[in-house]
């Protein structure tokens, strides 16, 4: 099996610049239902190099997309009703809506540990290090003046 390719090495900046460009597509049978899903799964596919994701990880990370959709339109209906509403009776109470983006933000977050999505490595020195790479090479890429990337984009 061959060494996997080391983030400070040129070879791995090379990687980080390329899995900017990549996109990881949803396993077969997984559908995304709209474009609010397909950007939440965007966010979440760039937490890990393109080839460190394995089938199952996009499995749970789809049950994590569609978690986060509902949670975000649940937040909305919130944010509109507000935090307190009157019940049938005009008793002012808390906004049921709590309890539930409470409960999906549970179930999301019980997911995310069980796939160590928020962290990378388990020593503190290199914790993120490859989220802070590509992070650094993003930049990189936003702040270039010169014409030929909005070119190669189009062309894509």
């Amino acid at each position: 099996m061959p060494r996997k390719t080391r983030s400070d090495s040129a070879a791995g900046a090379v990687d980080t610049f390329a899995s900017l460009a990549t996109s990881v597509a949803a396993p077969l049978g997984i559908t995304l239902d709209d474009e609010q899903e397909n950007i939440i799964w965007e966010q979440f596919t760039k937490t890990r190099a393109p080839d460190a994701w394995r089938e199952f990880d996009l499995v749970l990370l789809s049950k994590i997309v569609k978690i986060e959709a509902k949670i975000r339109k649940h937040q909305k209906e919130l944010d509109s009703m507000g935090a307190i509403i009157e019940n049938q009776r005009g008793t002012p109470i808390e906004n049921p809506l709590f309890r539930v983006i409470d409960t999906l933000t549970r179930q999301q977050m019980a997911v995310i540990r069980s796939m160590s999505l928020n962290q990378t490595e388990s020593h503190p020195r290199t914790l993120n290090a490859t989220g802070q790479k590509a992070s650094a090479a993003k930049n990189v890429i936003e702040a270039l003046d010169d014409d030929l990337i909005p070119r190669l984009r189009a062309v894509q």
